[in-house]
């Protein structure tokens, strides 16, 4: 399978641009590597002004996440219009990348309160594993003969 690529830059220079003619003029290898949901997580960020980094995750919310992935493949173009709309025409800006975050790795003073309380939900274990030390749980364990 290809490896098809857009250059992220020249995309997101094309947003800032408000460049609507720019999905016409791309290559078919690059439409192809048009990646919707990587398109929202760099165009939402911006560095520097505080109200302007406001507006671009604003008008990316309202614009491009509702109902943005019902569009499906076959309007991209559309979807290249609504991110085009995102811009507020002022000239080409520093984006950045929202990283998903990460699941944190479950430490096992929680795996036991897991085990011990299988019908707790699990921001109920975070609530109970900072009220409680391993020591109190090791001894509750001992207690209850587990």
């Amino acid at each position: 399978m290809a490896d098809y690529k857009l250059d992220i830059f020249k995309m997101l220079e094309a947003v800032d641009c408000k460049d609507y003619d720019f999905y016409d003029r791309i290559t078919d290898e690059e439409r192809k590597g048009f990646s919707p949901f990587t398109a929202i997580k760099w165009t939402s960020v911006v560095e520097g002004d505080q109200n302007l980094q406001h507006w671009y995750l604003a008008a990316t919310n309202h614009y491009c996440n509702k109902h943005w992935f019902d569009l499906g493949s076959e309007h991209r173009k559309l979807q290249w219009l609504e991110l085009c709309a995102v811009s507020p025409g002022i000239g080409k800006q520093r984006h950045g990348y929202l990283k998903q975050k990460s699941k944190e790795k479950k430490s096992e003073h929680k795996k036991q309160l897991m085990e011990l309380f299988p019908t707790m939900k699990e921001e109920d274990v975070e609530v109970l594993s900072s009220l409680v030390t391993k020591r109190e749980v090791d001894e509750y364990i001992k207690q209850h003969g587990n």
